[in-house]
């Protein structure tokens, strides 16, 4: 009988339209576990006591509720690395500070990291225009710092220069979250490889 109270109180409680981020935090917080299993809408709706169907209100299926879900931890990584740097400072200032806030991104938010760049969202969402912008914004942020600090820089030069860092820092990451990277480098080390790396990469 519990039970089936529980489960009545929180169909209800989805009824005042919550339902949709109801759906992307638990996609979240599972996605977040050291060891994710794959998702699916009956997994979800088990985890908030609400029907099989009623994901399908909120989302087409669950690949559209994880190419949304990445959409949002691309707008916070944004948010992240363009709030770190000042306008005034150095390139090599800059740079330091981006490097610093994505690996800071990186480690505190393994859920979007890694739905960021998995296999499944990277393809589905290049057809959602809303992907796109929002995938591109951080790379486009390194590409304007390079432009800023050196005005004859031509654009290809600049996104060459900017896939250079994008590769070191993601490599980085994954290596550090999968441990690999701690065989070789000790943990209080990898901020100050990393950003001396950054530096001699485009500087």
């Amino acid at each position: 009988m519990a039970r089936k109270s529980q489960s009545v109180e929180n169909v209800s409680q989805y009824h005042h339209g919550d339902l949709r981020s109801a759906l992307l935090e638990a996609a979240l917080k599972a996605l977040s576990e050291p060891e994710p299993q794959p998702l699916s809408f009956r997994d979800l709706a088990r985890r908030l006591g609400v029907t099989t169907a009623a994901p399908y209100h909120h989302f087409r299926d669950r690949t559209d509720l994880l190419v949304q879900l990445a959409i949002q931890g691309l707008g916070l990584l944004f948010l992240e690395v363009n709030a770190a740097a000042e306008p005034g400072d150095s390139l090599k200032a800059k740079i330091r500070a981006f490097t610093l806030a994505y690996l800071r991104f990186a480690r505190t938010q393994p859920g979007y990291y890694r739905l960021i760049f998995s296999p499944e969202v990277r393809s589905a969402g290049e057809s959602v225009p809303e992907f796109r912008e929002a995938s591109n914004k951080s790379f486009d942020l390194i590409c304007r710092m390079l432009a800023e600090d050196d005005p004859d820089l031509s654009k290809k030069a600049a996104r060459e220069r900017a896939v250079s860092l994008w590769a070191l820092l993601h490599g980085l990451a994954v290596l550090s979250s999968a441990g690999t990277l701690t065989r070789r480098l000790a943990a209080a080390d990898e901020n100050r490889v990393a950003v001396d790396a950054a530096i001699r990469l485009l500087c």
